[in-house]
């Protein structure tokens, strides 16, 4: 039976949530941002500040200057959450088979209904119509209809906003012969760099182009360029639920004028590894590799991770982890946002309980704390090494997605 695959897109997301939460917001042009006090970037554009040209991950300094009229809109997690579940529980309605894709876009698998060509667009448009009963008429998506999932998010992002494109066997060569390469998902501007220096500059090129080459130059994934370019993508669209598996925990702040120097930024880069242990411990997991990723004042991300010889949930081994990697990457002069990240995630319970009593009244330590904040607000006790960074919040990159607790950035 042809496969029918869906993938599903909210447009412009974090920014239409907004518009359609706050009427004085739409027809404008706005960002949603971290704090809009502090220098930060773009998580997300509407529509009108898109025209001006304004883009997700530009810094905020620049969309002002792009479109000087623009809004700063403070992120809300926990709007976009509500939104992301019930967006989810639209697509669940019609199959079992959803594989979210972030927080606003979805594949979804609708092959057992025996489909028709004509079938498939009904049922998006009915789709879009329930996402707009429910969420708003502000809130719209596009979605994209194919044979497998590589040629369903390349649809789905030929006509937006609010549009439905199908991509039909009979339409895959002359899509891939007028499509970049970059628009491919998993083809970015490194990989393109390296495919011209090949001599490949289409889709359809890639997909002529020697496999054995293609593994030579790429290793393992030459084959699956291979299969790329040819518009094939034997993929399964992967049941999983917004609450899946952890696959990391992780947390990044952007900081204020005042806080960008690399002295002052100590205190808030041990502020965020007890945060990381913290969530560990909440989730009752442990982790034994730590990523420590820090941005200049050019928005150019630096960061490395190392793997410890045992897992960990306290923020002042994860701490010590991240002085390690500071001293191999060093800090840029003028940080604007600091974040860690642990992964490698193992199940606190399975894991040998100390020995030594230092040890153990660590983790009793660790425990009260826990109690404590939990109890009475968070940091309501906090070690003094973190004095200096309580003014800050989260950056956008505190939004969450599927199997994740924080930003990769």
């Amino acid at each position: 039976m042809k496969r029918v695959i869906f993938h599903v897109d909210m447009d412009s997301y974090f920014a239409s949530v907004e518009q359609q939460a706050n009427p004085r917001l739409r027809g404008k042009p706005i960002v949603v941002t971290g704090r809009p006090t502090i220098r930060s970037i773009v998580a997300a554009a509407s529509r009108e500040a898109k025209e001006a040209g304004v883009k997700s991950a530009m810094p905020t300094w620049k969309a002002e200057k792009l479109c000087p009229d623009i809004t700063l809109v403070p992120g809300d997690p926990d709007k976009y959450e509500w939104v992301t579940n019930n967006f989810f529980s639209i697509l669940r309605s019609y199959s079992s088979r959803l594989e979210p894709f972030g927080v606003d876009e979805a594949f979804l698998d609708l092959t057992p209904s025996g489909l028709d060509l004509r079938s498939p667009e009904r049922i998006a448009g009915e789709i879009k119509r329930r996402v707009s009963d429910r969420l708003g008429n502000w809130i719209t998506c596009s979605i994209g209809i194919a044979r497998n999932k590589l040629l369903a998010k390349l649809a789905s992002d030929m006509d937006k906003p609010d549009g439905v494109t199908l991509i039909g066997d009979g339409d895959v060569d002359a899509v891939l012969r007028d499509t970049p390469l970059t628009d491919l998902c998993g083809i970015g501007t490194r990989i393109e760099s390296r495919l011209n220096r090949m001599g490949i500059s289409s889709i359809a090129e890639l997909g002529e182009y020697p496999e054995k080459e293609l593994r030579r130059e790429f290793g393992v994934i030459g084959a699956k360029l291979k299969l790329m370019g040819q518009g094939k993508d034997p993929s399964p669209v992967l049941p999983a639920g917004y609450s899946e598996e952890v696959k990391s925990v992780g947390h990044s702040l952007s900081l204020p004028d005042y806080k960008r120097t690399p002295r002052k930024a100590m205190p808030i880069l041990f502020k965020l590894a007890q945060q990381v242990g913290y969530r560990l411990r909440k989730r009752d997991l442990a982790a034994s590799t730590i990523k420590l990723y820090v941005r200049g004042a050019e928005y150019n991300i630096t960061g490395k991770q190392i793997t410890l010889g045992r897992h960990v949930d306290d923020g002042n081994e994860i701490y010590s982890a991240c002085l390690r990697i500071k001293e191999k990457i060093g800090f840029p002069s003028t940080p604007t946002m600091v974040g860690v990240r642990a992964s490698n995630l193992r199940d606190r319970n399975t894991l040998s309980q100390p020995i030594l009593p230092k040890w153990r009244k660590r983790e009793e330590l660790l425990d009260v704390m826990d109690s404590v904040n939990e109890e009475y607000g968070e940091e309501t006790l906090y070690f003094a090494a973190q004095s200096g960074s309580e003014d800050l919040l989260p950056s956008v990159g505190e939004f969450r997605r599927p199997g994740d607790l924080g930003p990769e950035k």
